[in-house]
């Protein structure tokens, strides 16, 4: 098979993953039109947060320091308005030798006495450009790999409770407490180790030069 052709097994693959998208889309849809004030202001302070730490060069964001990065615009809030789950999705890269996927990361948010405090979550998905029928040098768009993100990080955030659809506190606590990293501690010891993990990433700073040839490669984006 030439570098040109597309296994048309990868084509319905993408497909039916697409197919498989239509009821979460329509779900994230209702639920944003729903709530789109406090997703809204929530949001905005998302970006403005990473944002601040890639201005302030923390390695924990080294991904989109390099690639360029956007916030999904589903951020799952839980009802206390005091816990999310956000997404993070690299922009696509370049076209060329050695670009072969994308990567969607989880970012945890704690309202902590009145303010919004964001850390990592266990969870990076990547996104193999192979699996969906494209190339080194035919990037996705960023709509694809938002829709690919929410099948495969959000499918069950969204449930309907009363003729509306809402986010799943069991849902939202499972990533903060029972996500299997310490799976013995109380929730207590999770929040200090939440903590811990809020403050720590300010420690740890990006080499630039390291990472010059990369941006240098990555500096001509597609049209998508």
């Amino acid at each position: 098979m030439s570098k040109r052709e597309i296994n048309p097994t990868c084509v319905l693959l993408a497909v039916s993953l697409l197919f498989c998208c239509c009821d979460d889309k329509e779900k994230a849809k209702v639920y944003l039109e729903e709530n789109y004030k406090n997703y809204s202001t929530t949001h905005s302070i998302i970006i403005d947060s990473v944002q601040t730490y890639l201005d302030s060069l923390l390695e924990t964001f080294t991904p989109e320091y390099v690639y360029g990065w956007t916030a999904d615009s589903l951020v799952c809030i839980n009802s206390t308005n005091d816990k999310l789950f956000a997404v993070t999705i690299e922009k696509p890269k370049g076209k060329g030798k050695g670009f072969f996927g994308e990567d969607a990361m989880e970012l945890l948010g704690k309202k902590i006495n009145g303010k919004w405090y964001f850390f990592r979550g266990g969870g990076t998905l990547t996104i193999p450009r192979d699996m969906y029928g494209l190339s080194e040098f035919n990037p996705p768009s960023e709509f694809f790999l938002s829709q690919i993100a929410r099948k495969n990080m959000l499918e069950s955030a969204l449930v309907k409770e009363n003729g509306e659809y809402v986010v799943s506190d069991e849902w939202i606590d499972n990533k903060f407490y029972n996500n299997g990293y310490g799976s013995n501690l109380s929730r207590e010891e999770y929040d200090k180790v939440h903590w811990m993990l809020i403050m720590r990433k300010w420690k740890e700073k990006i080499d630039t030069n390291e990472y010059k040839p990369l941006k240098k490669n990555n500096s001509q984006k597609p049209n998508t």
